[in-house]
């Protein structure tokens, strides 16, 4: 829907911290928001008061607490909905034909699920479709760009099957459901249950491999929230925390996201993470860990 000359993939913390070169014209997504965008989309709850922090004018974008960024993205060009479409061109009416398609609300309502944790088991032990596409896209690695891009193309143009028999998708998939195991050893060696919650520590493994973000759930059911430690794997002498709500267990009170905003983070209701030094790190964790225990 709009004419779109390159991506820069970001971290939220980057954006924080004012590291990132936002100019007329950019359009900002999934992020927190910055006043010399052109246009912003967002949906999570630490970011909703950014508009009044810096005045958002009619017509800059959308944010609402959606079950995805992409929602806010859709009902902004939906024609059936608040902004319709009156220009004429080619593009614009190739893409209301794209949004308007079985095909782009189905990878939509996919979109929302996977995003807020709306899965069943089966999604964690034999995940399939885009499901097992989406554990692909970890965001870790740099050099995965190319990927990212190249997915953009086919998420966007081609069918789900299509998008599957892709040699690198293929690839890719094929490499997570293989690491499966492996990542589910590294967990149950990993982690401590403590009441309520589950406490994942994986400082020092440097190649933690990819897999279903959701598979801890599946082997400690009983506790209701995660706490999450790593290396963070773009700066040095930093360590990464992030917290969530157990998605088969949803009995947690916290607000993730407004906890881990007092740590630099931010994010959901259910689910954020957070930035912190690692000379810092066992103070922040300790701090987290007293906030989310029963």
């Amino acid at each position: 829907m709009e004419e779109i000359d390159s991506y820069l993939f970001v971290e939220p913390k980057f954006m924080q911290d004012g590291m990132v070169d936002i100019r007329q014209g950019d359009i900002i997504a999934n992020l927190p928001y910055h006043s010399d965008c052109s246009l912003w989309f967002d949906h999570h709850v630490t970011n909703k008061d950014w508009p009044y922090k810096t005045p958002i004018v009619a017509g800059k974008g959308g944010f609402r607490l959606a079950p995805s960024a992409a929602r806010v993205v859709y009902e902004y060009y939906d024609p059936a909905g608040r902004r319709q479409q009156a220009e004429g061109s080619k593009r614009i009416q190739e893409g209301l034909k794209i949004l308007n398609s079985e095909r782009m609300r189905y990878l939509l309502e996919e979109t929302d699920r996977i995003d807020a944790g709306q899965l069943v088991p089966e999604d964690v032990h034999h995940p399939e479709g885009y499901v097992l596409i989406s554990m692909t896209l970890d965001g870790k690695r740099a050099e995965d760009e190319p990927y990212w891009l190249r997915l953009i193309e086919l998420l966007r143009d081609h069918s789900l099957e299509e998008t599957l028999k892709n040699p690198e998708v293929r690839e890719r998939c094929q490499q997570i459901l293989d690491s499966q195991e492996k990542l589910k050893a590294i967990l149950l060696e990993r982690t401590t249950l403590k009441g309520n919650v589950i406490f994942v520590d994986l400082r020092g493994i440097r190649d933690i491999p990819d897999g279903n973000r959701f598979l801890l759930y599946t082997l400690f059911p009983t506790g209701n929230i995660s706490l999450r430690v790593a290396d963070d794997s773009q700066r040095p002498n930093t360590t990464a925390i992030s917290v969530g709500y157990n998605i088969f267990n949803t009995t947690s009170k916290v607000n993730v996201g407004a906890l881990l905003e007092k740590h630099g983070g931010g994010g959901h209701k259910v689910v954020g993470s957070c930035r912190v030094l690692t000379s810092e790190a066992e103070k922040a964790v300790r701090e987290i860990f007293e906030a989310i225990k029963e």
